[in-house]
């Protein structure tokens, strides 16, 4: 039997000409025509339907809806494909389990090639399973290089990467991304529960680090962690810049530094990342393709529209994304040149999730919004916990009612007047009323996951279980 060595197993020179590393995608895809875009993409798009059809998932799915890859013979044709969500790999995963009929290679497959396993998060359900190729793990560390090169991480530069490493591939895709793509050290601190945060702190001192990448939720409480340990966060260290998931504006008002938002996800890492402009998300147009649909119908929406997240994957081998309804919310931007002169397509910030949508008394609720309202206060850390019951008033029906725990700073703050303001402030502000629980400083850890969930987990429907609080 011979083993299949990594350094054989792939032809390097067809990798980087075909998904350029950071340099040269600066220089080169960076600067591409819309026409040399869209003609990529369709070459790729019918690669990535042939490679489709060969799976069984695809078979199903496809000949349920009647769709054939002959349909699609421009990009406009893409609305023919068939949507899915995660609901189907679920129903794929019983199908055949463990790991559903939608992969293409198994372990056993390890024998010829170099595969990778990992896990979604488990944040909104049970975790999904995903076995990657050697090509699809390269693209994928390519395309994170591409970002943090954006955001200002070069090579020589010391980064802390304080996502959990776990059987989530969030911080091994960074780190393959930081050693192999981009010249940088990363120092895998992952996060709290591993390293604690005081460490992490005087690793960032110590040696001095140029970048952290994290979620916005707990760059933020590096931040407190650090003022609490006699730092200045903004002059202490010599972080120059930072990148991260989420609400980057109060991060930047507690390090006074660049920190950059993406959008990536399980399957196909990043996706998409803000330029220094600031104007958007960037998509990796060479490879993906991400539409906007309507909530209901799953008709695509045009520019300014906020519906959900539909991405297909141009450069995959292994599992397909092909019209996968990741049912993130988004809103795609018109098509114009950037401030930093690049072409390629524009996405708005994660605005939530629709799957976490709560409609109360007729107005549409999500509980990320909520959240957003309450960090804005700086009585709160910006930890935050919503869940949704049913409730049944005396002498009146039951209905739904929506509760969001907020973390305080202080101990010896006045927690009734915070409740009443805050509370006056997301009914002024979501339409409805949203009743507030202030609870203590860390005490949310549990609930959200935080220090060990690569995305904290904010959101609890117990209406199902018929639970209350």
């Amino acid at each position: 039997m011979s083993i299949p060595y990594y350094h054989k197993t792939i032809d390097w020179n067809k990798l980087v000409s075909e998904y350029e590393p950071p340099l040269e995608f600066i220089e080169g895809t960076w600067k591409w025509s819309r026409d040399r875009i869209e003609h990529t993409q369709l070459e790729r798009v019918k690669e990535t339907l042939r490679k489709g059809s060969e799976i069984p998932f695809y078979q199903l799915l496809w000949k349920k809806h009647d769709f054939s890859p002959e349909d699609v013979q421009t990009l406009n044709d893409m609305y023919k494909i068939p949507i899915y969500t995660i609901e189907n790999i679920r129903d794929s995963i019983e199908r055949k389990p463990p790991f559903g009929d939608y992969q293409r290679y198994h372990f056993s497959d390890g024998t010829h090639t170099p595969l990778r396993f990992f896990t979604s998060g488990g944040t909104t359900g049970t975790p999904r399973p995903t076995i990657y190729s050697q090509w699809d793990r390269e693209v994928g560390a390519i395309l994170s290089a591409r970002t943090f090169y954006l955001q200002g991480i070069k090579p020589g530069d010391a980064v802390i990467n304080a996502w959990s490493y776990s059987t989530h591939n969030a911080a091994w895709i960074m780190d393959h991304a930081l050693w192999h793509w981009l010249g940088c050290t990363p120092i895998t601190t992952g996060t709290g529960n591993v390293t604690p945060t005081e460490k992490q702190v005087e690793f960032a001192k110590t040696f001095g680090a140029s970048a952290i990448i994290a979620t916005s939720d707990y760059l933020l409480h590096i931040a407190e962690t650090a003022k609490k340990m006699g730092y200045d966060p903004k002059t202490d260290f010599n972080l120059r810049t930072l990148s991260a998931f989420g609400n980057t504006a109060p991060v930047e008002e507690a390090f006074g530094i660049p920190v950059y938002d993406s959008y990536a996800f399980h399957e196909v890492q990043y996706v998409a990342a803000e330029c220094p402009a600031k104007q958007g998300l960037h998509i990796f147009e060479d490879s993906f393709i991400v539409e906007v649909v309507d909530f209901e119908t799953g008709k695509p929406l045009p520019p300014g529209h906020r519906g959900n997240i539909v991405v297909t994957a141009l450069y995959k081998t292994g599992t397909q994304q092909i019209r996968y309804n990741i049912q993130d919310i988004s809103a795609l931007y018109e098509m114009v040149p950037c401030a930093c002169g690049s072409l390629h397509r524009r996405m708005e910030y994660f605005q939530g999730r629709s799957d976490t949508m709560v409609k109360l008394r007729g107005i549409n609720v999500w509980p990320e919004a909520c959240g957003k309202v309450v960090s804005e206060d700086i009585r709160t850390n910006g930890e935050y916990y919503c869940y949704v019951e049913k409730v049944k008033p005396e002498g009146k029906p039951t209905r739904d009612e929506m509760t969001i725990l907020v973390e305080k700073r202080k101990r010896d703050q006045n927690d009734e007047l915070l409740k009443q303001e805050l509370e006056e402030i997301l009914k002024r502000r979501i339409g409805v009323k949203i009743h507030v629980q202030v609870v203590e400083e860390d005490s949310l850890k549990e609930l959200t996951g935080h220090g060990h969930r690569a995305k904290l987990k904010r959101f609890e429907d117990r209406r199902k279980e018929g639970m209350g609080v």
